[in-house]
């Protein structure tokens, strides 16, 4: 009874070891998963473990057993496909020269040390294998245009499992509503002028990658030209050249190729001028008015493009800098007018208020005992003129001013005129007259002058004035005949009687 006891808990006792240990397989793990390998080279398998091993064992999609190392030493089986190209190591497996076919699954079974309480576990890894790419190439399809299409193609000539990226001056390029990539194309629809530039399309797998370049060069244009003239001054007020002088004609144009240029002048082809964008004429008349028009063209896309200006030829140009130095030169002038104007008024001013100094009449004084006319003998008649002393020639210092107006001189009787005759013969043979005559004439040098104002006239001398009541047609006579100041005052006291 007791020894079937002692067996059942001795299998027990196995039964839980062997479960114990079962549960406490090695770590295995590989530098590499997957590994990686272009055609050609080798391929190595690395095993990374902490446990001391017994025992590595080896085989090829689980199939195959490729060989074993155990105890220090490697065991290799003769497999034909990997004949001569395996070699095992305590933790490694390589196979030369890699082929294709040799990509698949690799597994190793790692025994440990019985020593470390650990069992045997195993662990698969993949080899993919990969030619190399070679040959790149890209290429673009026929003249690329504007608004059309153009599709550029990369190509290899070797290499397996590519992808193709593209790139443009440095930057990706990825599909959108305009590029399409598909493959080792990509077409781009519509083209513009901005799609022009280096092109790179970079083939590659995991193990290899080749790039091509090729640049884009997309033709465009004519735009609408662009027309300026360059005269040799700007005129103010319109116009823009003057007869005789020269004036260019530019027109630019936005084209690859360079536009080719042709010029019309109202209509008409001028012929004679270049290709290039610039029409010189040199102007001889304004009959060279008119309008001028430009055309581009563009010799690969056949686009055309036209633009028309006006030139006008006129007889007088200013520019800016004659038009302000006019402005300036009339302002200067309108200004010295002005002064002169003031002046004038200011001179004007002046003569009138001499000319009323001029008007005034000194009379002077009687002795106090001068005997006054004798009263007239009818009403409204002329007082006869009364014999009397002598009355000074020039005013003293008792004069008082009083002016005499023509009609106030009242006409006399006939037999007072020869009373008149007779204070003419006495002013002859005053000495004081005489003398001072003489005294004004050598002091100052001063003559008679007579000045006309309305229907008087004056006989002026230095600091002292005489003035005589007379009519215009008086006033020239006395011009005229040039009389002596002696004979002007007989001849005021002659015109006061009324001869």
């Amino acid at each position: 009874m007791k020894q079937p006891l002692l067996h059942v808990c001795f299998l027990l006792a196995v039964f839980l070891s062997a479960s114990v240990l079962a549960q406490n397989p090695v770590q295995i793990q590989f530098q590499t998963d997957p590994v990686l390998t272009q055609t050609g080279t080798d391929s190595l398998f690395t095993v990374v473990t902490t446990t001391s091993i017994f025992s590595m064992t080896w085989k090829y999609n689980g199939l195959d057993t490729l060989g074993s190392w155990s105890g220090g030493t490697s065991n290799i089986n003769p497999v034909t496909q990997f004949l001569g190209r395996v070699t095992i190591t305590s933790n490694q497996l390589r196979i030369g020269s890699t082929q294709l076919r040799d990509a698949g699954n690799y597994s190793v079974e790692v025994t440990p040390v019985g020593t470390t309480g650990q069992t045997s576990n195993s662990r698969s890894v993949q080899l993919r294998v990969f030619e190399a790419v070679a040959g790149v190439t890209l290429s673009i399809s026929s003249v690329t245009v504007e608004g059309g299409n153009v599709t550029l193609t990369c190509a290899w000539t070797a290499g397996t499992e590519i992808s193709v990226q593209w790139a443009k001056g440095g930057l990706t390029i990825t599909a959108d509503s305009r590029i399409t990539i598909s493959g080792g194309s990509l077409v781009i629809n519509p083209v513009n002028r901005d799609d022009a530039g280096e092109y790179k399309c970079t083939a590659s797998n995991p193990v290899s990658a080749q790039t091509a370049t090729r640049s884009l060069t997309v033709y465009y244009g004519p735009d609408t030209p662009v027309l300026t003239k360059d005269t040799s001054k700007n005129c103010v007020g319109g116009g823009d050249v003057l007869v005789g002088k020269a004036v260019r004609l530019t027109c630019t144009s936005v084209s690859l190729p360079p536009a080719i240029f042709s010029w019309e002048f109202n209509g008409n082809p001028i012929s004679g001028q270049p290709d290039g964008g610039v029409l010189t004429i040199q102007t001889y008349s304004t009959n060279e008015s008119g309008k001028y028009a430009c055309t581009a063209k563009n010799s690969i896309t056949g686009g055309t493009s036209k633009q028309t200006t006006t030139l006008a030829v006129v007889d007088v140009c200013l520019d800016g800098g004659e038009v302000a130095g006019i402005v300036i030169g009339s302002f200067l002038l309108l200004v010295i007018i002005v002064l002169l104007i003031v002046l004038l008024i200011c001179l004007v001013r002046r003569k009138r208020v001499q000319q009323r100094q001029r008007d005034n009449i000194f009379i002077p004084k009687t002795e106090t005992n001068q005997r006054p006319n004798p009263p007239a003998t009818q009403p409204n008649a002329r007082g006869d003129l009364e014999p009397g002393p002598d009355p000074p020639i020039y005013p003293g210092n008792g004069q008082t001013r009083r002016s005499v107006p023509v009609n106030t001189i009242q006409p006399t009787s006939p037999q007072r005129k020869t009373e008149a005759l007779r204070d003419v013969n006495r002013l002859r043979s005053s000495n004081v007259l005489q003398q001072q005559l003489q005294t004004n004439k050598a002091a100052d040098r001063s003559y008679p002058k007579f000045h006309q104002a309305g229907l008087t006239a004056e006989l002026c001398f230095h600091k002292s004035c005489h003035a005589m009541c007379v009519s215009r047609n008086d006033a020239f006579f006395l011009k005229k005949i040039n009389m002596s100041p002696m004979e002007m005052i007989e001849f005021k006291i002659l015109k006061n009687f009324h001869f």
